[in-house]
C-alpha cells in the first residue's frame, strides 16, 4: 500500500501534532471530495513528521525569536542577509513601490550589501524592510518573513538543526511501501533536502507534493546551491509543485527559471486559488470549513490518483 508522508510548514511550535494532524486530513478529505474522490485516509495510512517543536527549540532558544531591531543585531551578516534577500523579493513581488525596499540603508538610501556595511546596519536595513512589508503588502506580517526566511537559512547552514529534522523525515520515508510525499512551505525545503540525499537511498516516493514552495526564492536557491548543483531527488517518479499566484512565500514556478534542475526531468506546476487567509496554509478551518491547499480539487485529485487507484 502507497503511505501518505505530511511535512508541515514552520510556525507549529507548541501545537498538538494529533490535532494539526487532524487538520490536515479534514483539509485533504475536503480536497479529495472535491475532486470527485471517494477516497479517506486513515491515521494509520498517513505519517505527520512533526518537528515543530524541536525546530522552535533549537532556532530560538529560551528567549524566543529575535523581532525589534536590537534583537536583529544578534544575528550574524550572513542570516542577516539572507533574511533581507527573502524580505526585499516579497515586497517587490507585492508590487510595493521601488524606494520601499531600496532606501534602506544607513544613509537612507545605500544597497548595504554593496558598501559590506557592520551587522548594526544589516540589521537597521532588514528592520526598514519589514516594516515596509507590514505597510505595503495585505495579509502579510514582517515578522511572518522574518521568522520564515530566518527558520529556512538556520535550517540550511546549522548541522544541529538540519540533523534533528532530517531524521525524522528519513525515519518516516524508511520502509519497503511506497510512500506519497506532501511537503508544505518550509516542508518543501526539508523534503528536497532530504529526498535528494543519501539519507533517502533506497525510498520509493511515486509523488512528491510541493505546497507553497520557497525553493524557487532566489537567497533559498542559491543557499541550496551551495550544497552541489540542483538535481532531481532520484526517489522522487513525479514532482508537483501547487502554488497560490497571491502567495508571497512561493513567488514562483519551480520552473527551468525559477529553480533550474540539472538533467531533463521537470517539475509539473499548478496554480490554484488557497481560500486560507493569506492564501499560504496547507489546512486551516475558517467558518468551519477547511481551507488551504489541501482543500483544492487540484491536491486531492493528485492524491486520489496515486493512492486511490
Amino acid at each position: 500500500m502507497t503511505r501518505l508522508v505530511l511535512l508541515h510548514g514552520r510556525d507549529t511550535g507548541g501545537r498538538d501534532p494529533e490535532a494539526l494532524e487532524a487538520v490536515w486530513l479534514e483539509a485533504l478529505h475536503r480536497g479529495l471530495a472535491t475532486a470527485g474522490s471517494s477516497l479517506r485516509v486513515a491515521d494509520g495510512d498517513a505519517t505527520f513528521v512533526y518537528y515543530g517543536d524541536s525546530l522552535a527549540g533549537l532556532v530560538d532558544g529560551p528567549t524566543g525569536p529575535p523581532v525589534t531591531t536590537h534583537g536583529l543585531g544578534r544575528q550574524d551578516d550572513g542570516e542577516l542577509r539572507f533574511v533581507l534577500d527573502v524580505a526585499r523579493e516579497v515586497l517587490a513581488a507585492a508590487g510595493a513601490p521601488p524606494e520601499a525596499g531600496a532606501a534602506v540603508g544607513p544613509d537612507g538610501g545605500t544597497d548595504v550589501r554593496a558598501e559590506g556595511t557592520v551587522t548594526d546596519a544589516l540589521a537597521d536595513a532588514l528592520a526598514r524592510v519589514l516594516a515596509a512589508i507590514d505597510r505595503f503588502v495585505p495579509g502579510l506580517s514582517g515578522a511572518a518573513v522574518l521568522l520564515f526566511a530566518r527558520d529556512v537559512h538556520r535550517y540550511l547552514v546549522d548541522p544541529r538543526v538540519r540533523a534533528a529534522i532530517d531524521d525524522g523525515v528519513a525515519e518516516a520515508l524508511a520502509g519497503d511501501e511506497p510512500a506519497v510525499v506532501v511537503a508544505h512551505s518550509f516542508g518543501s525545503v526539508v523534503a528536497y533536502e532530504v529526498l535528494r540525499s543519501a539519507a533517502a537511498a533506497g525510498a520509493q516516493v511515486p509523488l512528491l507534493v510541493a505546497l507553497g514552495s520557497p525553493l524557487a526564492i532566489r537567497a533559498v536557491r542559491d543557499a541550496l546551491r551551495t550544497a552541489g548543483p540542483l538535481t532531481w531527488p532520484e526517489p522522487v517518479d513525479r514532482w508537483v509543485a501547487v502554488r497560490d499566484p497571491a502567495d508571497l512565500l512561493a513567488l514562483h514556478d519551480l520552473d527551468a527559471v525559477g529553480f533550474p534542475l540539472a538533467g531533463a526531468r521537470e517539475v509539473q506546476n499548478l496554480l490554484v486559488d488557497n481560500a486560507a487567509p493569506g492564501h499560504h496554509a496547507a489546512a486551516a478551518v475558517v467558518d468551519g470549513r477547511a481551507v488551504g491547499y489541501l482543500a483544492t480539487a487540484a491536491v486531492g485529485g493528485l492524491i486520489d490518483a496515486t493512492i486511490g487507484a
